[in-house]
């Protein structure tokens, strides 16, 4: 027998006499990856047969010993910006897949990461430096085969708009229609959507741009581009989107709004806007999934939740939320009701479109085609015996005239309103037309809420502010506070230092001496103070406190709590 042989004989009783559990002797496990160095791959797939490890931490016990970094390759930790940037040949020959670039150094998953080859490769393409990190095999195979899936499906669309008019202004509906049927229009919208929703986004922007088709993605608030398509696939995508959401094809002069159903619990709100470079689509994503309505999981601070929960225990009255678009409002106005959704209780919502299916409630879908607008719904809920009504939003003077009618008559009233703060929720509604001394009896808590980007937990670090920002809060700099962090960056959060939103509220509760100025038209000043008094504080306030327990950054608190 050779000395080579011998080894290997060596080698296999001892992978034969490793441990049943890993944990018992990891160390053991080590030695035996560094004992073969020419095959680590192969030792750790024996092991992985044998089941006594897992692939995953195999590898990330071989990353380790060879210095570098493991990523697991799932959708969330994959920066969707990069993810093209290798074309897809070369990606594919050497089994590689980026995962994120920062000060010009692309990070690239390799499958072998002896491979210089591939690197020399890889660098020479994108211009850029490569660090190699490690990956399962299946990791990678399953993210190449994603990108080839997206690749083929935008090639083949391509192809077939070269030999189609598809773009021309005078082609008509139907033969719009039988074109955007086509199987590679079909994938690419569907590809777009499942990578929106892969990185997590809020919303996903189709917009004609004269130089091509711009895909962007609004992700923990902020906009990022996912695509630049072609020019001519304009037409073909918009007309798409507006089939799947049963909106008029024939129609690109008005606005149309529609939705499509992605699954049980995900559903797209959709809107077309006509522009002067053509139509543009935006899709809102409202994902159900993972969505727990508990209000000691509202992120309310102690005091503000007790002030919330006050308003919207109470018998009769209104309780409003308030802030932008997608700042999370109905989910908090949700939250309340599923504590109030007793079996005693006769619950009856009207929405616009109805977000979450709660139990043993009535809910009511606005219909504008079934005349079945908030202010006959309401009337027709009126009448219907309620102890609470959540309409889905207070805009105009004849909802808001039902809302306090219906809070003056022993009604429990929940909404929203669109307004920039808690204090000129008051102003707006009697600038509908709502006589103060009725406001001021019918009101019992106003919600201001907005969402601020959430540090990442994997990455974040401690970090004084700077003096400028500390001023701002009116904070003196000398002033000695703990608590602050940073996001650094991370594979986790796509070296964002973010990842995901938390919510800053203020808390408006009406006492009897604040209802008491409301009807009075008191002026602005005296309404402040009242409310300071009954425990009104502002966002700036939330917000410093969140940065304090190391949840958000005093900059992004400024950056959203300016915009009151």
């Amino acid at each position: 027998m050779s000395m080579s042989e011998a080894m290997a004989s060596q080698k296999s009783d001892m992978i034969n006499a490793l441990p049943v559990s890993l944990d018992e002797d990891r160390k053991f496990l080590e030695a035996q990856l560094r004992d073969c160095p020419a095959g680590e791959a192969a030792q750790i797939e024996r092991l992985v047969a044998r089941g006594m490890i897992t692939m995953e931490r195999g590898y990330r016990i071989w990353a380790e010993m060879l210095g570098l970094s493991f990523h697991p390759l799932d959708d969330r930790s994959i920066d969707h910006r990069v993810r093209h940037r290798i074309p897809l040949d070369i990606a594919t020959r050497h089994s590689a897949v980026v995962v994120g670039e920062e000060d010009g150094i692309l990070s690239v998953a390799l499958k072998n990461p002896f491979d210089l080859v591939a690197v020399d490769e890889i660098q020479e393409v994108t211009g850029l430096s490569v660090q190699v990190i490690l990956a399962t095999p299946q990791s990678i195979a399953t993210a190449l085969s994603r990108q080839t899936k997206g690749s083929s499906g935008i090639e083949g669309l391509i192809q077939r708009l070269l030999k189609s008019e598809i773009d021309s202004q005078s082609v008509d509906a139907d033969k719009l229609r039988r074109l955007v049927g086509d199987d590679a229009v079909v994938k690419l919208v569907d590809h777009l959507i499942e990578e929106g929703m892969r990185a997590r986004a809020s919303d996903i922007h189709i917009e004609p741009q004269r130089d091509g088709l711009r895909v962007r993605i609004r992700v923990d608030g902020e906009m990022d581009t996912l695509y630049t398509l072609p020019t001519g696939l304009q037409r073909a995508v918009v007309a798409r989107i507006k089939v799947a959401s049963n909106m008029d094809i024939g129609e690109s002069r008005k606005p149309q709004d529609g939705r499509i159903s992605v699954s049980a619990k995900v559903e797209l709100r959709v809107s077309v806007l006509p522009s002067v470079l053509g139509e543009k689509a935006v899709m809102r994503v409202l994902d159900r999934t993972g969505v727990t309505l508990d209000p000691a999981k509202l992120e309310m601070s102690k005091h503000n939740l007790d002030l919330f929960r006050r308003g919207f225990t109470s018998p009769n009255g209104i309780v409003l939320l308030t802030g932008p678009t997608g700042s999370g409002k109905t989910t908090t106005l949700y939250t309340a009701m599923s504590e109030l959704n007793k079996p005693d209780s006769n619950l009856v919502t009207v929405e616009d479109p109805v977000e979450y299916e709660l139990a043993g409630t009535t809910q009511v879908q606005v219909d504008v085609k079934a005349e079945r607008t908030f202010a006959s719904a309401l009337r027709s809920i009126l009448r219907q015996d309620p102890d609470l009504v959540m309409g889905g939003e207070i805009r105009d003077a004849e909802t808001a005239s039902i809302a306090v009618q219906a809070a003056l008559t022993g009604h429990l009233v929940l909404s929203t309103a669109h307004t920039n703060d808690a204090l000129s929720t008051v102003h707006r509604l009697t600038d509908m037309g709502i006589a103060s001394y009725l406001l001021g009896p019918a009101l019992r808590c106003i919600v201001g809420q907005r969402l601020v980007a959430r540090i990442c937990p994997d990455c974040a670090q401690p970090v004084q502010p700077p003096a400028d920002v500390l001023k701002e809060f009116g904070v003196a700099p000398e002033a000695k506070l703990t608590g602050f962090r940073q996001g650094a960056g991370c594979q986790q959060c796509r070296n964002r230092g973010k990842r995901g939103r938390v919510a800053m509220h203020e808390v408006l509760y009406v006492s009897p001496a604040l209802a008491s100025a409301i009807s009075r038209r008191a002026p602005d000043t005296e309404l402040e103070q009242l409310a300071r008094e009954a425990g009104y504080r502002r966002l700036m306030q939330d917000g410093f406190e969140k940065a304090q327990r190391g949840l958000v950054t005093l900059e992004d608190v400024l950056a959203v709590a300016r915009s009151e």
